[in-house]
């Protein structure tokens, strides 16, 4: 779906007749007390603008905050970083947030009660792995005191920005009350973000929940063995190849290749094992090219040469 300027310029008449702007830090605080005390409430939007305040991103909350004007420095545990307009943030409760704009900045950000996020809603993005499991690990008291954020830079996506807009729109139209379609609006804001090219997304937090992700990685690897490679692994599973393959080194002890080539000879032993298939045809099966290299890294780790690991099975079989 593409957005005109006629939209835009109708979503932003709507908005200036709503009370959902801010202009300094005191303001943001006071509202965001209303909406801890009001059990009812469950997400929260509020617009700063006209502001050069540090504004303060209560924690406590997971938060979406979206850059609409302007340009911002943001603290993400005292870490700056600049964002121009399309700039996006998702945090859990445990990062610290705060912002500071130019004076033509606006700057939308959202808050999300952990109860926001029901099975049903979570249930609507399940096919969108990275947010899915993001907002998943926002929600669990595994992860409450883990900083956990990822950063995109979403300034040529105009329906992004869309979206951001329409979820704001039915979030103060609603008075900050849960319905249908807001939560309709929220889905299509998250599903966007995620299906967006992976170089929109710029940072993320270090932290990794080791067992589970590296098993993924792992499976993923061994789906796509025959021409599995670290850049297309990266960009599946939205990390830099460099974090990649540092992650999977700290995690298993071995790098990519390393870990691609053992992978490589177990399902050549379980061809030489359970096929008649030549060692040629198994090894060009493999992805390589150059059968005697992979014939000198088999004997390395097996102590033995792949027809000989053959004719060793056969023996077992045949007593």
């Amino acid at each position: 779906m593409k957005v005109t300027e006629q939209q835009y310029d109708q979503f932003y008449q709507f908005l200036e007749t709503l009370d959902c702007y801010l202009v300094d830090n005191k303001e943001m605080k006071a509202e965001v007390q209303q909406f801890v005390e009001n059990p009812k409430r469950e997400i929260a939007a509020f617009v700063t603008r006209n502001s050069e305040q540090q504004i303060g991103v209560s924690s406590d909350f997971i938060r979406v905050l979206y850059v609409l004007e302007g340009a911002v420095v943001v603290e993400l545990d005292a870490s700056a970083r600049p964002l121009g307009r399309g700039g996006l943030i998702l945090t859990n409760r445990a990062t610290q947030l705060s912002f500071q704009g130019d004076r033509n900045a606006e700057v939308i950000t959202f808050y999300f009660k952990a109860s926001y996020f029901t099975e049903s809603l979570l249930g609507q993005f399940f096919e969108e792995p990275l947010l899915y499991r993001f907002f998943i690990e926002a929600i669990s008291t595994e992860f409450l005191g883990v900083s956990r954020y990822l950063v995109y830079d979403f300034a040529t996506l105009t329906d992004v920005h869309f979206y951001a807009l329409l979820l704001l729109k039915q979030v103060v139209k609603m008075a900050y009350f849960n319905n249908k379609v807001t939560k309709a609006a929220f889905v299509l804001l998250i599903v966007e973000i995620s299906q967006a090219e992976t170089g929109h997304l710029v940072a993320r937090d270090s932290f990794v929940s080791s067992g589970q992700l590296t098993e993924e990685i792992l499976a993923y690897i061994d789906a796509r063995l025959e021409q599995v490679t670290l850049e297309e692994v990266a960009q599946k599973f939205h990390f830099h190849p460099n974090y990649l393959s540092s992650l999977l080194k700290e995690k298993t002890g071995q790098a990519f290749t390393e870990i691609v080539l053992l992978h490589r000879i177990q399902r050549c032993k379980r061809y030489l094992e359970q096929t008649d298939l030549t060692v040629q045809t198994i090894v060009e099966r493999l992805g390589y090219k150059d059968k005697a290299f992979f014939y000198k890294r088999f004997k390395q780790i097996e102590g033995l040469t792949p027809r000989q690991y053959r004719k060793i099975q056969e023996g077992k079989t045949n007593v």
